[in-house]
Parts: C-alpha cells; sequence; structure tokens
C-alpha cells in the first residue's frame, strides 16, 4: 500500500467501520443497532459455462432449465437497491451472484444505479465475454469490487475444471484489462481472483497468489472444494483432497506468503477450518449443503446474522441456512420493516446458536483485523 493513498483509503473505510463498530456492540450488548454491512443478491439465471465443481456443469434437462431460470425478475433489481440503501446507507457491499452475471444486459445499469446511492457494487465473473468496452464501463460507473474465477494459470488443469475453449486465455485476459482500465481511470476497482481448491489445483493457487497477490488493488481467495448434491462420483473423487497431510502444508504456505505481504483473503481461523473439514469429513460423504460437520467448541458464537443479508430468488435471509425474514416479491413491507422484525429477532437468535462449520467465504466468521488490513491493500 502507498502512504500517498492511506488518507482516501480511510475516508473510503471510515462507513464501513461504523458499522463494525454497531456490529460489535450489538453481538456484545442488548443494544441490537447493526444494520447490513454486505447483502448478498443471490439469483437463479443462466451461466455461459459448464464447470464441474457447480450444478450448471452436470444438471440436465428439466433440472438444468430450473437453474438458468430467472427467479427473481430484472425489474426488482431497482427496487432491491433502494431498499438496501434506505435500511443500510452508505458503506455497504452489494454482492451479486447470479449464473454469469455479464451475459445480463442490465448489469452495468445496476453499477451505476448503486454508485448513485453510495453502495458498493460487486460481482464474479469467468470473464469469457468479457470486452475493453465492458471493462471501461464497469470502471465508469463506479463498480467497488469483481471477482475473477480462476482455478490456475496452467490452461490445462483449470480448463479440466472449467472446460470452455480458450477459456484460461480468456480469464487471464479479463483481469488485464480490468485492471489497465483502473490505471487509465484512476479508479478504484478492487479485483478479487477466486480458486476452488481441489485435489488437482491445491498448489496451483500459491502460483496464482506470487502472480498477483501484490499488485496494487488485487488479492486472491481461496474457497475449499466441497461436494455438491447430486454431483457426479467421478467427479467429486476427481476433485476431493485425499491427503490431509499435504492440505495442512499448503494452509502453512498460504500463511508464509500472507507473512510476506501478499494479498489473500482467508483468516488463520478460515485455514484451520479448511483443514478441520477434511480431516472431520472423512468417511461422512458430505456436501456443501448436506453435512453434519460443527465448530470446534471453543470458538465463538456465529455472527453472521448481525450484518449480513442474503436476498436469494427473492426470499430475504439472515444466512442461507436458516429461514427466511421476508420476501421481497410477495411481501409488502420493506427490507427494512423485515431487518428490524420479530421474525428477525427470532430467526438472528437461531444463527448465533448454530455450530455448523462453514468454509465458503461468504460465511466465514472475519475479524476487523483482517477486515481492515484488506480492505487498505485493496480499495
Amino acid at each position: 500500500m502507498k502512504l500517498a493513498s492511506l488518507p482516501r483509503k480511510v475516508v473510503r473505510g471510515l462507513p464501513y467501520l461504523g458499522k463494525e463498530l454497531r456490529a460489535i456492540v450489538s453481538d456484545h450488548t442488548p443494544l441490537f443497532i447493526a444494520v447490513p454491512r454486505t447483502v448478498y443478491i443471490w439469483r437463479t439465471a443462466p451461466c455461459n459455462a459448464r464447470c464441474i465443481m457447480c450444478n450448471y456443469g452436470y444438471l440436465k434437462g428439466e433440472e438444468y432449465k430450473a437453474i438458468s431460470r430467472l427467479g427473481f425478475a430484472d425489474e426488482l433489481m431497482p427496487r432491491a437497491l433502494n431498499e438496501i440503501h434506505e435500511l443500510c446507507g452508505r458503506g455497504t457491499l452489494v454482492s451479486y451472484m447470479g449464473g454469469e452475471p455479464t451475459t445480463s444486459k442490465n448489469l452495468i445499469q445496476w453499477v451505476e444505479q448503486a454508485g448513485k446511492l453510495g453502495l458498493d457494487f460487486r460481482f464474479t465473473t469467468n470473464g469469457y465475454i468479457m470486452t475493453e468496452d465492458m471493462a471501461r464501463r464497469f470502471v465508469a460507473a463506479g463498480l467497488f469490487n469483481i471477482g475473477v474465477s480462476l482455478e490456475s494459470l496452467d490452461a490445462t488443469t483449470n480448463e479440466i475444471i472449467r472446460p470452455h475453449t480458450n477459456g484460461t486465455a480468456k480469464t487471464i485476459r479479463c483481469i488485464e484489462m480490468l485492471m489497465e482500465e483502473r490505471r487509465r481511470q484512476k479508479k478504484y476497482l478492487s479485483v478479487n481472483v477466486k480458486t476452488v481448491i481441489t485435489d488437482i489445483n491445491m498448489e496451483h493457487f500459491l502460483e496464482l497468489v506470487k502472480r498477483y497477490g501484490k499488485i496494487d488493488g488485487m488479492m486472491c481467495t481461496p474457497q475449499m472444494f466441497e461436494p455438491m448434491d447430486g454431483m457426479p462420483k467421478a467427479t467429486s473423487d476427481l476433485l476431493y483432497i485425499k491427503d490431509i497431510s499435504r492440505l495442512e502444508r499448503f494452509t502453512d504456505e498460504i500463511r508464509k506468503l500472507k507473512s510476506e505481504g501478499y494479498a489473500i483473503h482467508v483468516t488463520d481461523q478460515g485455514l484451520k477450518e479448511m483443514v478441520k473439514l477434511y480431516r472431520d469429513g472423512q468417511g461422512q460423504n458430505f456436501t456443501m449443503h448436506n453435512k453434519k460437520l460443527e465448530m470446534d467448541p471453543s470458538e465463538p458464537e456465529c455472527n453472521i446474522g448481525t450484518d449480513n443479508m442474503w436476498i436469494h430468488d427473492g426470499k430475504v435471509r439472515l444466512c442461507p441456512y436458516h429461514p427466511p425474514i421476508g420476501d421481497l416479491v410477495k411481501d409488502t413491507i420493506t427490507l427494512k420493516q423485515m431487518w428490524e422484525s420479530e421474525n428477525a429477532k427470532q430467526v438472528r437468535a437461531g444463527t448465533r446458536a448454530c455450530r455448523r462449520l462453514c468454509t465458503i467465504s461468504c460465511l466465514r466468521r472475519t475479524p476487523i483485523s483482517h477486515k481492515v488490513s484488506t480492505f487498505l491493500k485493496i480499495a
């Protein structure tokens, strides 16, 4: 991080810090004053890829059509963004996921609307159809963060996991175009290289970190592979990590790289839980959405419901694995009213009592020190 950029980053981060303080008060006193710091908008939507670790890669027929069909109309997005602003104000990350987002003709308008409202919009892409003009428009619109999915710099390995003609070159080119526009426009878009850690690409993540992890405005995020319901056994067997000692050595190497200043979005606790997932999961045939693995008893209660919200095809939740607190499509009340409702209070109590072991990045418990250090590196 350049010292000259510190004042700007501090000013940009103050609204987020304010929300962190509100969350701390809400977690440790009877007074609940927290509002969402991150709102996730998850939609079923078309995707232009068939990655083998994803249900788009193996579902067929009506099941595939079901996850490709819009379950939350584009016309509702402006209302959702307005209500997020009403509830949360500035210092709010809107994290959008729906198939491959860049296939939506309205995505740029949502980025622009979010920017005008003072919301920080982000999404994740495979980069296959990114063009110079799209990169220019996204950066100009004020896109805050973009995740780019890349499993390896080696095309052979990457395209086993993400089968797509010249997909590796297209994804790397996408990263280059976005960073070039960041420099040209003097904007502060951050790029997050996201990698699913599997048995065939584990150490490849370290090469990605060494290539991108010290570039201003970039970071790398490891996501552990977890089998999905209905996934072919051959795919699960191929990707499932079999050697726990190798996984431990891998997490130790991540710690080393972090100590050397590489921007890697995972905490030490997150690394421990990656190993725990596979050690405790041996012989259980767990899947991402169906597993009985729990956090260690010594770990603090989950606070995911304190400052996070999901809008999943209209259903409003404090956590994907707990009951909804409302429905943006069907209900007449606003997100603010849902957040402050008695129903939300009861669901929030349930999230705090939950001991489920969650390793995906949006569900990991992250201390404020890690959030601050990561923000200063990429903002």
